[in-house]
């Protein structure tokens, strides 16, 4: 167990260069023994209860309602979240993806999915307020799965690429509602097993490693589709995909951070919950993303989908931990009152 809980705490801290072999890989598979079918209610299977579910545990949902009495922090959040951040994608898809409706939808997809498990460790890193993130985390979640997505994603994607509301619902209460109650009774079942104390010092820290884990074997058995050979033809297409992540990231980026600053500096919130919004904005759910590419889109869109998809984690992961490293303290401790260039 020692052994295994080792590999995983390697896994997790680094899957951004795993990720990265893991996508080589999985084309190297196409191109030299033309790939494997894998039926998609496997990789489904994958996604929810070897990527999702272990993240599930760890997330206390029933925090949310308590903290709708002091509500400025939500409101700050989501005005980015479901007005910015899908304004910001839709104007990158009109000017540079008129052609590739498939990259379209994923950027919006990723647009109007908000947040991760890793907002709350970028929060802690830099010494801001936990308690803050640990409430925005699955309050924005929740309004992206029941709202923003069954109604937004369909009117923004106007028609480019046929999506039904109600599948979207449909999909969402299969990939985000089922591990959201089985992560739940697993905590509550660890927690009475082996007390709180154990789960918070031996258990809760290792979960993520199991996540990660499962992201490995999938992004493996994804790009190692045979359908991905339209991949191998288009050797374009990945600059296609990474022009539109590279740009909304770095136009996502100065816009949050100097949301935060301007809350900080009028007195709206105190630093340690300004820079929680810019955690909490910049980084999105690339695993919940990939389900719903998975489970709700045509089988001949997921391939350049999951590109994306892929492509924003590889951005996301390393961008976030050098503003953590290098600018997230200082804006706690008063030094950063100016968005970093």
């Amino acid at each position: 167990m020692r052994h295994l809980l080792a590999f995983l705490g390697f896994l997790k801290s680094r899957l951004h260069y795993i990720l990265l072999v893991t996508i080589a890989l999985g084309l190297a598979n196409v191109f030299f023994l033309g790939g494997w079918n894998i039926p998609k209610p496997v990789l489904l299977g994958l996604v929810i209860f070897g990527v999702i579910y272990p993240v599930m545990i760890n997330i206390r949902f029933e925090d949310v309602l308590g903290h709708f009495r002091r509500p400025r922090p939500l409101f700050c959040s989501m005005g980015l979240n479901f007005i910015v951040s899908p304004a910001l994608a839709a104007a990158i898809g009109w000017l540079f993806l008129q052609n590739q409706p498939e990259l379209h939808a994923a950027l919006m997809l990723l647009a109007l999915l908000p947040t991760s498990a890793m907002s709350a460790a970028w929060t802690a890193f830099s010494g801001a307020k936990l308690e803050t993130a640990l409430y925005l985390i699955p309050a924005n979640l929740l309004f992206a799965a029941f709202v923003a997505l069954p109604f937004l994603l369909p009117w923004l994607l106007g028609g480019r690429i046929a999506v039904e509301p109600w599948k979207i619902t449909q999909n969402i209460l299969l990939v985000f509602l089922t591990p959201l109650i089985l992560g739940d009774l697993t905590r509550r079942l660890l927690v009475r097993w082996k007390g709180l104390e154990t789960y918070q010092k031996n258990i809760k820290p290792h979960v993520g490693g199991f996540s990660a884990l499962g992201v490995t074997i999938l992004i493996l058995l994804v790009m190692g589709q045979s359908r991905n050979a339209i991949l191998l033809k288009d050797v374009d297409l990945l600059w296609q995909a990474a022009l539109p992540v590279l740009l909304y990231y770095l136009a996502l980026y100065p816009l949050a951070i100097g949301w935060a600053v301007f809350l900080a500096r009028s007195g709206a919130l105190p630093r340690d919950k300004a820079l929680v919004i810019v955690y909490t904005s910049v980084t999105r759910h690339v695993n919940i993303s990939l389900a719903l590419v998975l489970a709700t889109f045509p089988p001949a869109a997921i391939p350049k989908m999951v590109l994306l998809v892929v492509l924003a984690f590889l951005v996301q992961v390393p961008s976030m931990a050098f503003f953590a490293q290098h600018f997230g303290r200082r804006f706690i401790a008063g030094q950063g009152s100016k968005p970093p260039t």
